[in-house]
Formats: structure tokens, sequence, C-alpha cells
């Protein structure tokens, strides 16, 4: 990868304290980046500045706590930046708890930077990450032409969003690209909480508590390292053909929610362990596999196993688990 690819760009990462938007912020820096504003509003990563806590020595960092729902806040961010990794979501379990703010986030947030780059005649180059969720399920795996048919709130809004940046690359010209991300985990991913079932899994096994599986655990799963997916948002960076296009982005890599479990009960957790099975999730799909040939086709191609994921993800954990109880 080039090191001088962001030079003498300020780049933007909405979203930037969280999981992959961290990982995000890391790699700017790490590409000579002027300048890399972090914009969070701390509300999906435990009131916490923990995952960027490495970069306040930085002077090329900067932080700004603020929402993408407020257009006021965010307006001058977008207006700077040159390139935009725009990861600011309300995550799936908050839109089945309270629909309202999944869609203020998702929709109303996003239609915000849009309409604010349409309006400020912004060259910016914005990667929009959206999700798989936007398709619903089905056997066969689905291609960026496929109709979409999302199953839950959260599918909606997303879905909505990614419509809206589009759009208004057609009518307008703004210069985004749709990035659809599917099962991503990894370090800095939340462990505590009810999304992110790689983690989840693997911080149980550790406490020598078992895997919670939802239903019949039949349902699959491509679980995608997130080395992988900030990897694939550089691609799309690189690659003005990117612009006005959408991509779904996963490992070729199929798992079951159940063999997920077993395998982690069988490296990490303590002899005689059995998953534990609970409710279906509301909504939940089966099979959203994407096929990923339009993105490999501009080069991607997932860096590591499943296994190392897995082990590097583990070793991260046990870590925290040891620092914090």
């Amino acid at each position: 990868m080039n090191k001088e690819l962001f030079k003498n760009k300020l780049v933007l990462v909405t979203g930037g304290a969280g999981f992959i938007g961290s990982h995000l912020v890391d790699k700017a820096l790490e590409l000579g980046a002027e300048k890399v504003v972090c914009y969070d509003n701390l509300i999906g990563t435990n009131n916490s500045l923990h995952n960027v806590v490495h970069l306040k020595n930085d002077p090329r960092f900067k932080f700004i706590k603020g929402d993408i729902k407020d257009y006021s806040e965010i307006k001058q961010c977008v207006e700077e930046g040159d390139i935009i990794f725009n990861e600011a979501a309300s995550k799936l379990v908050v839109s089945l708890k309270d629909p309202n703010i999944d869609i203020q986030t998702n929709v109303v947030g996003n239609f915000n930077i849009a309409e604010i780059l349409r309006k400020s005649e912004s060259n910016a180059r914005v990667i929009h990450a959206s999700t798989g969720s936007v398709f619903g399920s089905n056997d066969k795996p689905f291609e960026e032409t496929d109709p979409m048919n999302p199953s839950t709130v959260y599918g909606i809004s997303k879905l909505a969003a990614e419509k809206y940046f589009l759009l208004y690359h057609r009518l307008y010209g703004i210069k985004a690209t749709v990035l659809r991300y599917f099962h991503v985990f990894g370090p800095r991913q939340d462990f505590t909480g009810e999304a992110g079932v790689v983690g989840i899994f693997l911080s149980r096994a550790l406490k020598g508590l078992p895997p919670q599986v939802c239903g019949t655990g039949e349902a699959i799963r491509c679980f995608t390292l997130v080395d992988d997916v900030v990897d694939a948002n550089l691609i799309l960076y690189k690659n003005n053909s990117s612009i006005g296009q959408d991509y779904n982005v996963a490992s070729r890599n199929r798992v079951s929610v159940l063999q997920l479990a077993n395998t982690v009960i069988n490296r990490y957790g303590p002899k005689g362990m059995k998953p534990e099975f609970v409710a279906p999730r509301l909504g939940e799909n089966l099979k959203p596999i994407p096929s990923t040939k339009k993105i490999e086709n501009l080069g991607f191609k997932e860096s590591v196993t499943f296994d190392e994921g897995l082990e590097r993800t583990k070793q991260w954990i046990a870590e925290q688990i040891k620092n914090k109880g």
C-alpha cells in the first residue's frame, strides 16, 4: 500500500471511535494523512475513547464529539473533508429496541451528509458503509444488482441511506461509493453487548460460560476480519471507477452460527461445555450471503484465514478481560 496515499488530505471518519471506524483512523494516519478527524457521539462505544486513546498525542489526530443527526454539528467537518469514511450508524439491536433512533441516525443522519455535500459542491470522496441486511435472505449469493428485500427496520434504514448517496451522485455529482459489510469481526469489537457474535462467543467461552446460540444456529455467516474491510475501503478510494457504484465485501468463508459456537468451545472453552440455545432473533436472515466478484475485480482479496482471525480476536479479548475484568 502506498504510504502516501492520503498525503496532504484531510480525512473525516464518522463513527471514528467505533470498531471499524477506529481501524480506518489508524490506517489513514499510517498512510500519510495531513489530518484525521474522528467524529463520534460515543453512544455505541461504551461512552469511551478507548479505541483511539493511543492517538491522543498525535498532532494530526483530532477527536470531535458530535452526532450526524445534527446538521449544524457535522456541516463544517463534511465541508472541510477531502475523504470521508462514513461509518456512523445505529446497530441492528438498537433498531429492535427503538426503531426511531435507528431511523434518525441511519436515514436522517446520512441524508444530512449527502445534503451538505450537495449544497457545498464538495469534491470529497465518500465511502459510505452499508450492510448486507439490505438484501434479506436467499439461497444463492446476492449480486449487487439483485432485488433488495430487507427483513428488519435496520435493513430498511440502511437501504434508504445508500439509495440517497447513489441518487445524489447521479443527480448532483457527489463522489459517493457504497460498501456493504457482512459479519465483520476482530480486535476492538464490543464483546459485552448483543452484536458481534464472534467476540461474544469468545468472551463467554474464556469466562467459562457457554456460547448462546439464537434459534437452531443454522444461520450462515461469512465472517470477515476488520483488516480486510479496511483494505476494501482503500481499494474503492484508489479506484475512481468505484464512484457512483455499490459493492459487497465479505470473506469467501461460510460458517453456521452453531459451527462457530462449537469451534470456539473446542478451542477455547472448558472440557464438556455445550452451546446453550436461546430464542431466535426477530427478523434474522438465515442466508445473507453475498457475491463479491465485483470488488474482487478491483483487487480485493481476504488477507488471512478465518482461523487466524479468530485467534487474533481471542488474544485481544483475553487481554481485555485480564486488564478490565
